[in-house]
């Protein structure tokens, strides 16, 4: 039987974050860990090479350790079985868990630009750097969404994201190419990302029995 719009949102809320990421704890811990460090050689990179190809690259990041670290988890220690005898819907978990990844990656995101800008000698704009960073995470996690569609994505959104920073890491014009982007274009992106991740994320939760095409933990 089809729950009411309101019956869902109340059994959403009743979803604490200690189910929705129970035996996966260290799947967040050590990514959020890795980010941190990674700013200070970031930091240090920054002063003598071109920002741009690094930040496309590594925006998203955070996001897709989380994601692919904690399906790992839940595959390997047995814990989706356990949220299917308890009727949890996996496109709920799914729904409510990016929902936090997108929120701590974007919490990352903001002081990581701040002390790239400051370390590289305020050489480029600061709100182009935060366009930059977040069209490359907003378009990697709907790209992610729009994968999970075809059983796609755990593999082909880092792979795809992998080599194309890496192509501009590589190619000697790969961070001109990026500073010629106007920032309200990347901003057009940004939201464009952000508009897709969040009426999927809304509908994968609104309806949680239809999301078998969207993912599955076995």
């Amino acid at each position: 039987m089809e729950l009411s719009g309101v019956e869902q949102r109340a059994r959403r809320r009743s979803i604490p974050l200690s189910v929705v990421f129970f035996g996966v704890e260290d799947c967040l811990f050590f990514p959020v860990l890795a980010a941190l460090l990674c700013l200070i050689p970031g930091a240090a990179i920054a002063r003598f090479d071109s920002v741009a190809p690094l930040l496309f690259l590594f925006s998203p990041a955070l996001y897709a350790a989380l994601h692919l670290l904690t399906a790992w988890k839940d595959t390997a220690s047995g814990v989706a079985e356990w949220r299917r005898s308890c009727k949890l819907s996996a496109c709920t978990i799914l729904a409510l868990r990016m929902l936090v990844f997108g929120g701590l990656a974007v919490i990352v995101c903001v002081p990581a630009n701040i002390l790239l800008w400051l370390t590289s000698g305020r050489s480029w704009s600061l709100p182009w750097m935060l366009g930059l960073s977040f069209s490359s995470l907003f378009l990697y996690a709907a790209l992610t969404l729009f994968c999970l569609r075809f059983r796609r994505g755990m593999v082909l959104p880092p792979a795809l994201w992998g080599v194309t920073g890496l192509l501009l890491l590589v190619w000697e014009r790969g961070g001109e190419l990026l500073f010629r982007v106007p920032v309200l274009v990347l901003l057009f992106l940004s939201a464009a990302g952000l508009a897709y991740c969040a009426l999927t994320l809304e509908r994968m939760l609104r309806y949680p029995n239809r999301g078998g095409r969207f993912y599955a933990y076995s």
